[in-house]
């Protein structure tokens, strides 16, 4: 036997030696747990009892080493290796092969240390959103990034796919806290890059923030944070149309407030939300800033007589509301097949009028609060704005969360329920949500809210609810699914709208793609340098992945 070749038995079998001490599982339910993510797609086909796709094998690392020997060892077998975080991902950016290993790293969920001087925290990648918090605010901090998802949703997750949270407008989106990354590349390496490294700098962390997996696994994440707001000023108010909504917020802006939130809701999902409004009620700044834990009645817990009503719920409502059937009783299934023949239930829609809905809030102490509300509501007032009150605001924090726990209704009666979100100038924010809800009339029920504005422009947040047949034919529920998402990709690539503001590309968005040439050269060779066996979560990006 040659050395070389008795060198390379070697070397494969310290390789496997070492990852047999790495917490594993092949067991198929713990392969499921990992299988995909929340991807809505994903659970209509589990409903059509599509068959499933479970990966070889699940690893549980406890630090880096076992995350490096778990890459080594497949690149060794030409394994593809798919990081996974809690899961909560919408656009299926987990979707493993039968012989591809996942590292779940849920494991790895300290807070390594806090930095009160500088501000900084150090965590590990596994940590989910909420504890990390928690974990902030008890020492008088907050990171200020607030997804949907925080209870489901980990800090490698959130660097991954560049997530914002629901106070980005305050607090900027997650590229913007991140200060230095861990991580493991293709190659089984360590990596690390720092702003303030100059061996790396601020461009080799963007470039790796957003990665979605496809080149590195992160480990460990380093981010800034602030000290936590004293008091909150939450109020709503309503506009007589879209456009007139849209430049209040944009002159907000441009006046130089920084709202902690600052949320406009289309006509339909105004009306379809309700609420009573109360436009004497004095303003008010409560105790306790809006950046903190556990102010919400949210998260998968669900019942009382403060329920937020689904949109399931909101249509029934509406339905039976506007007399449309002589049955009330019969509106849940009817608005099951409703979904089914969305030109339908739009002509219905249409008949109920609302005024958009803004959501501002603004955190501090007291004394700045004192006087920045009242100027705040006499700006907006001046820009065509009508006072609800403070309902909207406390309804809206005591719901902040829920969202990602509220679409199973839909699903349990044939129907589906998506969401997109894009970005782009403030200029084309109106022609951009006029143009895709015309591209869906007659595929889907499309709402939009209007969220993580900045100076030169916003987020449109796409909601899609739609229906459809059994099986696979063109008026099945997939067939409409897939021709919602051609339709709205195809229109928002028209207006020049990116196709992602937070949530990351994964599989639902890699049609609606597309790079400049420089661009993409730059992401191919990076790929090849740091995963040349193409290993790291095939298929995410557009990126090529051979395994």
């Amino acid at each position: 036997m040659c050395l070389a070749f008795a060198r390379g038995i070697g070397h494969k079998r310290l390789m496997l030696e070492l990852v047999r001490s790495v917490p594993s599982s092949s067991d198929p339910i713990d392969c499921r747990m990992v299988a995909h993510d929340l991807w809505p797609r994903r659970f209509l086909e589990r409903r059509e009892e599509l068959p499933v796709t479970l990966p070889s094998r699940v690893f549980w690392p406890r630090d880096d080493a076992e995350v490096q020997a778990v890459v080594r060892a497949a690149r060794v077998e030409r394994r593809a290796v798919v990081p996974f975080g809690a899961g909560s991902g919408v656009c299926g950016g987990i979707s493993p092969s039968s012989t591809a290993w996942v590292l779940d790293l849920k494991r790895m969920d300290r807070v390594v240390s806090l930095d009160k001087e500088r501000r900084t925290v150090t965590v590990e990648a596994g940590i989910i959103g909420d504890r990390l918090e928690r974990a902030l605010n008890a020492r008088g901090f907050t990171l200020g990034h607030f997804p949907s998802s925080i209870y489901c949703s980990t800090v490698g997750g959130w660097v991954a796919t560049r997530s914002a949270g629901q106070l980005s407008s305050r607090y900027g989106k997650i590229e913007d806290m991140v200060l230095a990354v861990h991580g493991v590349d293709g190659r089984g390496e360590r990596l690390f890059a720092a702003i303030d490294d100059p061996t790396t700098g601020p461009a080799a962390v963007q470039l790796l923030t957003g990665s979605e997996g496809a080149l590195a696994v992160l480990t460990r994440v380093v981010l800034r944070v602030q000290p936590l707001s004293s008091h909150r000023f939450l109020r709503g108010f309503s506009f007589r149309d879209l456009p007139t909504g849209l430049q209040a917020m944009r002159a907000l802006l441009a006046a130089g407030e920084a709202p902690a939130v600052l949320r406009l809701y289309d006509p339909l999902d105004s009306a379809l939300a309700g609420g009573a409004a109360a436009p004497d009620e004095p303003l008010r700044v409560h105790a306790g800033g809006i950046a903190r834990a556990g102010l919400e009645d949210s998260g998968p817990a669900h019942g009382g007589d403060g329920e937020e009503p689904t949109l399931f719920d909101a249509l029934v409502r509406r339905v039976e509301e506007l007399a449309v059937f002589s049955r009330p009783r019969a509106t849940r299934a009817i608005v099951g097949e409703l979904l089914g023949r969305p030109g339908l239930a739009n002509t219905i829609l249409d008949r109920v009028h609302g005024q958009p809905r803004l959501v501002v809030g603004l955190e501090g102490d007291a004394a700045d609060l004192e006087r920045r509300a009242p100027r705040l509501r006499q700006t907006l007032l001046a820009l065509g704005a009508a006072d609800l009150g403070d309902s909207p605001g406390s309804r809206w924090l005591a719901h902040r969360h829920r969202v990602s726990y509220r679409m199973s209704k839909a699903f349990a009666v044939g129907g589906w329920v998506d969401t997109c979100e894009v970005a782009c100038g403030w200029e084309q924010v109106t022609p951009l949500y006029q143009a895709v809800r015309e591209a869906l009339r007659d595929t889907a029920l499309v709402l939009c809210h209007f969220s993580h504005a900045y100076l030169d422009g916003c987020s449109l947040y796409f909601t899609f609810a739609g229906g459809g047949t059994a099986g696979a034919g063109p008026r099945s529920a997939l067939a409409r699914y897939d021709t919602t998402w051609d339709r709205a990709l195809t229109t928002i690539r028209r207006h020049g709208a990116v196709i992602a503001h937070h949530h990351g590309v994964g599989r639902s968005k890699v049609r609606g793609l597309r790079h400049a040439p420089g661009t993409r050269s730059l992401l191919d060779e990076l790929k090849r340098t740091l995963d040349p066996d193409t290993i790291l979560n095939p298929g995410v990006l557009g990126l090529p992945g051979a395994p």
